[in-house]
């Protein structure tokens, strides 16, 4: 039945994507262009800017990441910007299981967040022969390695460089990506080193993009598309366990 859910809810989103006609590079989990939980050397055009909100299952999160000593699925939300085409800031924040007020006797809920604010920087852009390039951080502030069982968050602090490719065949767009990652939170320790993937836009309808990649830790799977110009669906299958999407806001800001 579960497996029955998650392709309901692909058939659902790639029928409303048949709907729109506007094609974008699209975002990761933090509100900066990407694929789905790795980075890319993409950036969108100056000016743009993205807020919305992601369904995040349990399987997409660290594997310390949990209340109790059980993961559990959670939510995330923030805005990002694209300043100019060498440039994206984001903040996002991801909710947090404890329990109210600290007290163990009250009662549980999702009564913290892990707030972070992220940067990407371009400094090559992609050429005939070459890719582009770019290097950024997420949960930007004081980098040090973390050990699991210490004071604060920072889950997902981590700083990267990517490179991208893309490569035109017979109308289809096939992007190649290819990033390092170093999360400084020993919950994040399996993640560390290299990721990437693959995106594909079929020529018959470009604003689709179907995603593969591997975030260090095992395949994702996913599509997203822009809706009438500004309402962005995703949708993605996390290591074959758990349904993870999201909604949100996309408009061009003159800058």
């Amino acid at each position: 039945m579960r497996i029955f859910g998650h392709s309901f809810i692909f058939i659902l989103v790639f029928a409303a994507m048949i709907l729109t006609q506007s094609e974008l590079v699209a975002q990761e989990y933090n509100g900066i262009s990407g694929l789905l939980q790795v980075p890319s050397a993409e950036t969108d055009s100056s000016g743009t800017f993205r807020g919305g909100g992601l369904f995040l299952d349990k399987a997409f999160t660290p594997e310390k990441f949990n209340y109790g000593g059980e993961k559990f699925n959670t939510f995330s939300y923030g805005v990002g910007l694209t300043v100019w085409r060498w440039l994206e800031l984001s903040y996002c924040a991801t909710l947090l299981k404890m329990h109210k007020n600290g007290v163990k006797t009250e009662k549980a809920g999702y009564y913290n967040e892990d707030r972070r604010v992220n940067v990407k920087v371009k400094p090559l852009y992609e050429g005939r022969w070459w890719p582009a390039v770019a290097i950024g951080m997420d949960d930007v502030g004081r980098f040090e390695r973390i050990k699991s069982g210490s004071n604060g968050n920072n889950y997902f602090q981590n700083a990267y460089v990517a490179a991208s490719k893309h490569f035109n065949i017979k109308g289809w767009s096939l992007g190649a990506h290819l990033a390092y990652r170093y999360y400084t939170h020993d919950v994040n320790s399996d993640r560390r080193g290299m990721a990437g993937g693959i995106t594909i836009r079929p020529s018959f309808f470009t604003p689709l993009r179907l995603v593969s990649e591997w975030d260090g830790v095992g395949v994702n799977v996913g599509v997203d598309a822009l809706l009438w110009r500004h309402l962005f669906l995703q949708a993605a299958l996390v290591h074959g366990k758990g349904f993870t999407g999201g909604v949100s806001y996309h408009c061009r800001m003159p800058l």
